[in-house]
């Protein structure tokens, strides 16, 4: 099993050393773009750098050659810097994909970074400040999350078969339409089982581990 570790090009590079557990348990690491600046500020051991380079600051694509990693200068358009390093990962033997470092920019690209998980066809995670980030598509996860906090689970289209054990409000069964509903469950006992049995749900938990 290869994990992953992505690192978005945040504008606040301290974060990155809140994930200092994360880091030292990935197997390989990938800094989008310009993340590779504060990847080598915070020490973090990249393997990859992966983009359209065009947001470098301090450094220039001839002085990424002169580091111990790989640089993959992808420039087509279609496809964010997170995209194109997701699908490396994959193409690379990723079973798990954590993304650190989206925080920070632009609520767009923060946005985008939402949608890039459901292109995983891998176990994926986004790691914000407040929360951890991951789906559920046509299937059933079960998620550790503690007792007593707290969870949101957003339909994107219409969900069937949605059911949740492990919460305040459980649900059995229902459909959910593109709403508020769901926001703001409470985990009734250590992890929480969701399933969708059609459709696709964004989830956010409280992160209280790494």
């Amino acid at each position: 099993m290869v994990n992953f570790l992505i690192a978005g090009n945040c504008k606040i590079y301290y974060k990155l050393r809140n994930y200092k557990k994360l880091i030292e348990k990935s197997d390989k690491i990938i800094a989008c773009d310009g993340a590779i600046v504060p990847c080598l500020q915070n020490s973090i051991d990249v393997d990859y750098v992966i983009g359209d380079m065009d947001s470098l600051v301090d450094l220039t694509f001839e002085d990424l050659a002169k580091f111990d990693f790989e640089v993959h200068k992808i420039e087509h358009q279609d496809s964010n810097d997170l995209s194109k390093a997701i699908a490396f990962a994959e193409t690379h033997g990723a079973k798990r994909i954590d993304i650190i470092g989206v925080e920070g920019g632009s609520n767009q690209h923060q946005f985008a970074a939402y949608w890039c998980l459901f292109q995983c066809n891998v176990e994926a995670y986004i790691h914000l400040d407040e929360s951890i980030v991951s789906t559920v598509k046509d299937s059933s996860v079960r998620l550790p999350i503690g007792k007593g906090k707290s969870f949101s689970i957003f339909a994107l289209g219409t969900c069937q078969g949605i059911s949740i054990t492990g919460s305040k409000w459980d649900m059995d069964n229902q459909t959910l339409e593109p709403s508020s509903r769901g926001l703001h469950n409470i985990a009734a006992s250590d992890e929480i089982i969701i399933s969708c049995t059609k459709g696709s749900l964004l989830i956010f938990r409280s992160r209280w581990l790494i």
